[in-house]
């Protein structure tokens, strides 16, 4: 019995090496899992404080790191389905006309820049919103009807650089003269992977072309 213990104990030992080394992989793989998720940015999309056109449209950076906040896209859909998108990162109607204006009513001016881990924007009112993009696409009128618009915030986060995206939309109902905002999802989705980066660069791109 103890000498065929002793014949099998290379293989018992090398069976016990071998499982030990099998839980350490999978301990691990679970712990990068676990810490790439931590790591990977979450933007949250709400609205409040009013009803309607005249509620707050509020960014909120869950994730734990910090990112930048690089665009925001304005998608707004027709009754015929017919839709048309603007660009709206700065608050245009608060730039100011003086050259010498100050940092401080430079940065009042613009939505970009960066947002701690925790931290909220309030980007403006929704009106608010379809007004910039008056500004900014022709093709949009301050009273044209809508169906459904769509915010999308488009970041920059702090390990990597990496482009990232989330973005949520909402239902526009008009009854007996009142306008409501339904959103169509539950939270806002958040657009990553590399597919979706290189086609966010790839729209960046474009509008950065449209500028030369």
């Amino acid at each position: 019995m103890l000498q065929s213990l002793l014949d099998y104990a290379p293989l018992t030992s090398a069976a016990m090496a071998g499982l030990t080394a099998l839980i350490w992989v999978v301990y691990l793989t679970a712990f990068l899992a676990s810490y790439r998720r931590q790591r990977r940015p979450s933007i949250l999309i709400t609205s409040g404080a009013g009803r309607g056109m005249a509620a707050h449209c509020l960014v909120t950076n869950l994730g734990l790191e910090p990112i930048y906040l690089l665009d925001i896209m304005l998608d707004l859909t027709r009754p015929d389905g017919s839709r048309v998108r603007a660009v709206i990162p700065e608050r245009n109607e608060r730039l100011p006309g003086d050259d010498q204006a100050g940092l401080d009513e430079a940065r009042g001016a613009t939505n970009v820049g960066p947002l701690r881990s925790g931290e909220e924007i309030d980007i403006g009112r929704f009106r608010t919103l379809i007004e910039r993009a008056c500004a900014e696409n022709p093709d949009v009128q301050a009273d044209m009807p809508l169906s459904h618009l769509e915010v999308t915030v488009v970041t920059i986060t702090a390990a990597g650089a990496a482009l990232c995206a989330a973005s949520r939309g909402y239902r526009v109902e008009t009854r007996v003269g009142v306008t409501r905002l339904c959103a169509t999802s539950i939270k806002a989705t958040q657009i990553q992977g590399p597919f979706a980066r290189r086609r966010l660069a790839r729209e960046l791109a474009q509008r950065l072309g449209t500028w030369r």
